[in-house]
């Protein structure tokens, strides 16, 4: 649902209004908080809540909409998180370190830009760049936003507060509506089960280096509840890998007596908990499951036979579109009831929609945040910011895995969680390489919110 179709009596005219108010509010946001920086971790919480809540409480809209549009942009749509994100970037100083990964985005979105010359609809093929746009703006923000150590944790306090949330809502779902996949506030579970591994294995990394607090056990319990709940296959096992990478990972840069403890507890709600998610598995019936993997494999076939009549792509944001017109869904035997459906793999819609040329340039994308946060994590290994990396790095490598099963990575709510780990993880390996001391490395066991602005930092 779009943010006008909620304004009261539906007026374009509202919406308008709507539109320069929040233009309107960036410039004193940013003087706000050029005087105030201490107050800024407030925002950031703030900001990481965001991604989670948007949809539902319509804190977007499309400044051209094109609702009934079959693809996953559905016009050149504006955020108050965007709004934030520019009035952020106005109050901070000038960068005194270029930004990090620079040539991989601009290619990816050069790649996605030139797309739109072979797009049937080029208007809503540029939908997706503008929102690609975004998205590297934010990054950009807290990539040099966190040169303040407080950020990173702020974002991450945020997104933990939304996915407690989350599992609150799906605990309802599941015990009081009798959903046996439970989505959340989401649209689909397997969105709820992507975004949680953003939060989760972060958390799950400082939890086994020493990290004190009540925040990175709640971000692990949410978390399993999550994976259970979703009953998603791919959720469940991408998370049951994520954990056992972080551990080893994390074991190897130093052994101590609270991950002995940890590795047994982890076995024990393992040896709990596995037979409640097979058995929800179970329960969606192997029909479904096999249908499941049909209609994957049909909407597969349809991609590559696309890919290989168009080797420069269709254009973004045209899938379903060219999929119909070319006929490619019914010499694939796409069942007729998922002819609006997308190829449930990020790996082939990208290929499709921008060619080889945007394919490579995905994978240069996804691959270069995701080797310097393991790199630069393993080499600090007597600093918390280490520990963060490596969660911040196998959280990346489950979102690029899952995307092998499922096309939601392309949509703006995970974009933006995504965004901020890239932001982060840029962030955070730039303080690390230059060699400054974060708050993290002065104390091994400070609470995270004692990192919140709350009148003085203890």
């Amino acid at each position: 649902m779009r943010f006008e179709v909620a304004v009261p009596m539906g007026s374009i005219t509202v919406k308008w209004v709507v539109f320069l108010i929040l233009l309107g509010s960036i410039r004193p946001l940013s003087i706000w908080l050029r005087r105030n920086p201490e107050k800024s971790p407030l925002l950031w919480m703030f900001a990481g809540f965001m991604p989670f809540v948007m949809a539902n409480l319509h804190l977007y809209f499309a400044i051209d909409s094109w609702a009934e549009w079959p693809g996953f942009v559905k016009g050149a749509e504006f955020s108050v998180l965007d709004a934030i994100a520019i009035a952020v970037y106005l109050s901070l100083p000038k960068a005194r370190n270029p930004l990090p990964f620079r040539f991989s985005m601009g290619f990816y979105f050069f790649a996605c830009l030139i797309s739109a010359l072979q797009a049937e609809v080029p208007m809503a093929a540029l939908f997706y760049p503008w929102q690609l746009a975004r998205m590297l703006l934010l990054y950009a923000v807290i990539s040099r936003a966190c040169a303040d150590w407080r950020v990173a944790l702020a974002l991450l306090t945020g997104m933990t507060a939304a996915l407690t949330i989350e599992a609150g809502v799906a605990i309802w779902q599941r015990f009081g509506q009798g959903i046996l996949q439970a989505s959340g506030t989401f649209e689909h579970q397997n969105t709820l089960g992507l975004m949680s591994h953003l939060v989760v294995f972060p958390f799950f990394a400082l939890l086994l280096a020493g990290q004190r607090g009540w925040l990175p056990l709640s971000a692990l319990l949410a978390g399993i509840v999550i994976e259970l709940l979703t009953a998603s296959r791919a959720t469940l096992g991408l998370a049951c890998f994520g954990y056992a990478a972080v551990f080893v990972l994390s074991a190897a840069r130093r052994w101590t007596s609270r991950k002995a403890t940890a590795l047994l507890i982890t076995g024990v709600m393992a040896a709990v908990s596995l037979p409640f998610a097979l058995s929800a598995i179970d329960r969606r019936g192997q029909a479904e499951l096999e249908s499941s993997n049909t209609e994957r494999v049909a909407l597969e076939t349809a991609a590559a036979a696309m890919l290989a009549d168009h080797p420069f792509g269709v254009g973004t944001n045209q899938f379903v579109v060219a999929a119909n017109v070319g006929g490619y869904y019914q010499r694939a035997g796409v069942a007729w009831t998922s002819y609006g459906a997308l190829v449930h793999n990020v790996y082939w819609l990208v290929a499709a929609e921008t060619g080889y040329l945007g394919l490579v340039a995905f994978v240069l994308f996804l691959f270069r945040p995701l080797w310097v946060a393991i790199l630069s994590g393993w080499r600090r290994r007597g600093d918390l910011g280490g520990d963060l990396l490596i969660g911040l790095g196998i959280a990346l490598l489950l979102v690029y895995a899952h995307s092998g099963f499922e096309w939601i990575f392309l949509t703006f709510e995970p974009q933006y969680a995504f965004a901020m780990e890239l932001g982060m993880v840029a962030g955070v390996s730039q303080q690390l390489a230059y060699g400054r001391r974060s708050h993290l490395q002065q104390s091994q066991t400070m609470d995270i919110p004692s990192m919140m602005p709350s009148g003085n930092n203890r």
